[in-house]
């Protein structure tokens, strides 16, 4: 199986019950894709290097993830309508 890191900024004025509701429909997209959560880290706010949607700052999650195939392109397309979901970015970690 191939291992994948995902780093995604989501937007920080979301209330905690929101949050955790967007983290939810991030997680069931992975189960979705037949993607296993190995680790998941989630940072919380930090500064962001040039505004996004007029913030200075963004709600950081990172995912390790494993997949059979590397197709993203269902996870990818359902991430880029959800509005709260502001940047994102799969890396594939070599073996």
């Amino acid at each position: 199986m191939r291992q994948y890191e995902l780093m995604m900024i989501i937007n920080p004025a979301l209330s905690d019950a929101e949050k955790t509701d967007l983290i939810s429909q991030i997680e069931s997209e992975f189960a979705h894709a037949k993607a296993k959560i190995l680790s998941s880290n989630h940072p919380g706010e930090r500064d962001l290097a040039y505004r996004i949607h007029g913030s200075k700052t963004g709600h950081y999650l990172l995912y390790t993830l494993s997949k059979e195939d590397g197709s993203w392109n269902d996870v990818t397309n359902a991430f880029n309508i959800k509005i709260n979901i502001w940047r994102f970015m799969f890396v594939r970690i070599e073996d």
